[in-house]
């Protein structure tokens, strides 16, 4: 099956050898919604602008739909949906000749309009709200208008940097059903991302890029497998460390009756361990994104 995305060593230095990213090499499977994480500088805005053709690659190369991306740029962007971290629409347009306009640009036909209907009615766009400038728009319009001008013409991939930067809650879920709709629909996406919960709900997989290179790339369920959870014991009275040993968890600190502790094991060896002992409370929450991004930071110091 022909990958949606794929690069072979993407390389971008910047001025004086500053690493943007350093042989980066994934791929994208048609209808996968694809994460990709970082900290801020660590690459992830670098490697859309490249896909985007908005930069060119110091070396190595990429394809998207098996196409070269310099190479073949227009016919590509005919049939892809961007949005970038910062959403600057033309301010001077009204928002119905912004969608009229970029729509136009794509290669995709809506007759009557009738998916971009649905989107505006998504996100709560009237009749009215069109007809102003974009300019009149408040932060949050704009970046709305502008996802309506990323999904309008149904392209077979998105590439999306930070989307819901600047919605709130309710819109925020909105945009994610629609991601469903897409992806039910056959279509792929590339989703940059500093909200992990975000990755955690929506995406299929996700990639961690750390210094320009990356760093693992697995589906959610199996990334999150990697990182230990912690388990919180408070028991009611002072407890000798000595009696808590064992090789199923990693002690992380006692304070007082307290214990924190990493689970490395089996879970039913720490349970015998505590059933000798009075337990006040308990608690050892799911694992979160969050959690396994943080320990693949840290390895490093970070």
């Amino acid at each position: 099956m022909e990958k949606i995305i794929e690069t072979f060593g993407l390389t971008k230095y910047y001025k004086d050898e500053v690493v943007g990213i350093e042989d980066l090499s994934l791929s994208v499977q048609p209808g996968e919604i694809y994460g990709f994480l970082g900290s801020n500088g660590a690459g992830k805005t670098t490697t859309i602008r490249l896909l985007v053709n908005l930069l060119f690659p110091t070396c190595g190369k990429a394809k998207i739909f098996g196409k070269d991306i310099v190479k073949h740029h227009l016919e590509i962007c005919k049939d892809i949906g961007y949005i970038p971290s910062s959403v600057r629409p033309h301010k001077h347009m009204t928002g119905e000749d912004f969608l009229n306009y970029m729509g136009k640009l794509s290669s995709a036909a809506d007759p009557g309009n009738h998916y971009r209907s649905h989107l505006l009615k998504k996100f709560n766009f009237s009749e009215k709200d069109l007809k102003r400038k974009i300019k009149e728009y408040s932060s949050g319009m704009a970046r709305k208008i502008a996802l309506v001008q990323t999904f309008q013409h149904k392209p077979r991939l998105l590439i999306m940097d930070e989307p819901t930067e600047g919605l709130d809650p309710v819109m925020q879920h909105t945009f994610y059903e629609l991601l469903e709709e897409y992806r039910d629909d056959g279509g792929t996406v590339f989703i940059s991302s500093h909200h992990l919960r975000e990755v955690e709900l929506v995406c299929d997989r996700a990639a961690i890029i750390r210094n320009g290179r990356l760093v693992a790339v697995e589906k959610i369920h199996d990334l999150m497998k990697h990182t230990a959870r912690t388990i919180y014991v408070t028991f009611k009275k002072k407890v000798n460390p000595s009696l808590l040993e064992s090789d199923a968890w990693e002690i992380v600190s006692i304070n007082g009756p307290t214990l924190t502790a990493k689970l490395t094991g089996d879970i039913d060896k720490i349970i015998k361990l505590l059933s000798r002992f009075d337990i006040k409370d308990m608690s050892l929450p799911n694992l979160s994104l969050q959690d396994v991004f943080l320990d693949y930071y840290k390895e490093n110091g970070q």
